[in-house]
């Protein structure tokens, strides 16, 4: 028997072995640093060679002085051996290093429940549902290695075992549908790893001129909006989501030691709301976007008086929340407070800016006279609306207005809303986005970094706060039109994608589509489901009376009734198999005893077989291969679907007549 097991050890499964321990290995490819990567390709390539040329196989020591640097690389990088980026680091050194020493069968186990570990730990860094597929292939691969190790004779193909895998996998599938739907949830995750902020792109609370043009070097989805009536139009797609105050003549922020308020205000509508649902990515802010102006708060957020959705906690997951808007509006009076810190300047203004804003007021009635000047002046003047804006060093905003005149939104916003203070017409800042991707198939709008806006907001009388969009009055396709990232020299003009793309790419872009509509569906029903997603399923159904340790119970009783009825199918398929077997069996004996030889109620088949046999030694060689057949099938370890057809054709054949 000992012998039996030692023949799995062979070059083909240590090299399926190898082979999958690397695909569960290659997802963290990404996560890991350079050196470390080169490590682990070194080991791998090692692990290889050892295969083909068996001399290489290192010794205990080597293997050992290995460790220990796959330690030293780890500690050096990250200065630690905890922690999730560390602690990932250096398991796969360690799996990579299991995988070379392996020599016996148990080995093989120790390296296969590593590797699961390996694959799960994948999901601490990405949860996508590319992501989930492969590592779903990986899984499957592993248990087929599981199941091929523990067979007597070794499979003619590796096919095999994986669909005996996949047939494991549905019948498991009632079970896991249980556990994930009704199994009861909580509310925080059993780890509690803190994103990296690699991985996380988007505002800062504190904005520079090129700050946000720097944004559209990424095309990651920032959210995606679902509107529940028709959306509005594009030039009132304003994502509202940081207001700034403050300036200190270079940078924009909001002093948080200043009084804002953050009691919610009412304002008044003057059209009906729009009511939307937000799929909101990973910022680790905590602020949340909206449609320009949000008249509601989500759950567990507040909303400011400056309208702004504020957030208990940062948002470190994929957030789903509903939102409320209004697009035509009036907000209410403003505090003087509020007014003397909206007309605050700094030291950076110059006699020409004043000398500007001196004009516009001769030629005006009222502040939006004022305002329309503005604008004009951006219109009339050489302005160039670019993605590669020059740096302004000395003072950014006087050298845009009135030398460089080449910049991208924030410099637009933020020397409006400096020109609208000095005309002592309150202004802010509002950070956001604008715009957004239609997905067809869907049926909701993506808005991705790149949509990342500038805007400003002044105070009029009887109209409150009123949007204006300076960069609009530059670039009006900037509104109606996605930028293209073509970013071209320094103070080039930004282009936009205002053709189509043709049939090869209304083909690509349709794919592009679909995944990502699939990977939504994912980030919700998956990803996303949450107790709250539990407790408004099991209410839907009116089984939200039982409490938590009654809906335990009753999962542990549905899985049991679960493996129940498998065990019964299983056992059932068992005696189904041998029944029909018996039946041909029984048909082969009738048949001898019409010539005289019956089998005796003691005898088994091939005592019977050879009996047979000597009586008619002219029937002797398909008595025997019938009996052969009949004893593999009926008590044989494992035994192939295609034994029994070949088992009934032989019987079916076998007609002997009377001699």
């Amino acid at each position: 028997m000992q012998h039996s097991l030692e023949q799995t050890l062979t070059f083909r499964l240590m090299l399926l072995l190898s082979l999958f321990t690397g695909l569960a290995i290659l997802p963290h490819g990404m996560n890991l640093s350079l050196p470390i990567n080169l490590y682990l390709i070194a080991l791998f390539g090692w692990r290889l060679s050892s295969l083909y040329l068996p001399n290489l196989q290192p010794g205990r020591w080597l293997l050992l002085l290995a460790t220990f640097g796959a330690i030293f690389l780890v500690y050096s990088h990250y200065q630690t051996l905890i922690g999730r980026d560390a602690g990932v680091a250096l398991l796969v050194n360690m799996l990579l290093l299991k995988v070379i020493e392996v020599k016996k069968r148990r080995d093989i186990y120790v390296s296969v429940f590593i590797s699961y570990f390996v694959v799960t730990t994948q999901f601490l860094f990405s949860q996508s549902i590319a992501m989930a597929l492969y590592l779903l292939m990986v899984v499957i691969c592993l248990t087929a290695l599981l199941l091929e190790i523990n067979r007597v004779k070794p499979s003619s193909h590796i096919h095999e075992p994986i669909l005996k895998t996949l047939i494991i996998g549905i019948q498991a599938l009632p079970i896991a549908l249980i556990l994930f739907v009704i199994f009861p949830r909580i509310t925080q995750p059993l780890w509690n790893f803190t994103t990296g902020s690699s991985a996380i792109t988007g505002f800062s609370d504190r904005v520079t001129p090129g700050a946000i043009s720097q944004l559209i070097e990424s095309s990651e989805v920032a959210f995606r909006v679902q509107f529940k009536q028709p959306p509005p139009p594009t030039e009132q797609r304003y994502w509202r989501g940081l207001v700034l105050w403050d300036t200190d003549g270079y940078s924009w922020y909001t002093d948080r030691s200043q009084p804002v308020g953050y009691d919610s205000v009412e304002l008044t509508q003057i059209s009906d709301p729009i009511v939307y649902q937000v799929f909101l990515e990973p910022h680790n802010k905590h602020w949340l976007y909206s449609l320009d102006l949000p008249i509601a708060a989500p759950a567990n957020s507040r909303l400011s008086r400056d309208f702004q959705l504020i957030k208990k906690q940062p948002v470190t997951q994929p957030l789903l929340y509903n939102g409320r808007s209004a697009t035509h509006y009036r907000t209410p009076q403003l505090p003087p407070i509020l007014r003397r810190r909206a007309l605050q300047l700094n030291d950076n203004v110059t006699q020409r800016q004043r000398d500007l804003v001196s004009q516009w007021q001769a030629r005006s009635l009222n502040d939006q006279q004022i305002v329309n000047e503005a604008l004009r002046y951006f219109n009339t003047q050489p302005f160039v609306y670019t993605l590669t804006p020059p740096r302004y060093i000395n003072n950014a905003i006087d050298e845009f207005l009135f030398e460089g005149r080449e910049g991208f939104c924030e410099h637009y916003a933020t020397s409006f809303t400096q020109l609208m203070r000095i005309a002592a017409i309150p202004a802010r800042l509002v950070l956001g986005y604008q715009g957004g991707e239609y997905n067809t198939l869907g049926d909701y709008f993506i808005v991705r970094q790149y949509d990342a806006h500038a805007w400003s907001e002044v105070w009029l009388e009887d109209r409150g706060w009123v949007r204006v969009d300076p960069t609009a009055a530059v670039a009006p396709e900037r509104v109606n039109y996605p930028i293209r990232l073509n970013f071209g020299e320094e103070g080039s003009p930004a282009l936009f994608n205002i053709d189509s793309s043709g049939f090869v790419g209304s083909i690509v872009q349709q794919f592009a589509y679909a995944f990502d509509s699939a990977n939504v569906q994912w980030e919700r029903w998956i990803i996303g489901y949450s107790r709250e997603h539990q407790f408004n399923l099991m209410r839907s159904f009116g089984f939200n009376i039982f409490t938590t340790t009654q809906w335990g119970l009753i999962t542990i009783g549905m899985i049991a009734v679960s493996l129940l009825f498998v065990g019964l199918h299983i056992t059932w398929q068992g005696k189904q198999q041998q029944t029909r077997v018996k039946r041909t069996y029984d048909r082969f004996c009738r048949r001898l005893s019409r010539l005289g030889i019956s089998r005796r109620p003691y005898e088994g088949p091939l005592d019977f077989a050879r009996r047979a046999s000597r009586r008619r030694p002219d029937l002797a060689e398909q008595i025997m291969r019938i009996s052969d057949h009949y004893i593999q099938l009926r008590y044989a370890a494992r035994s192939t679907d295609m034994a029994y057809p070949l088992f009934a054709r032989q019987v079916r054949k076998f007609r002997p007549r009377r001699r």
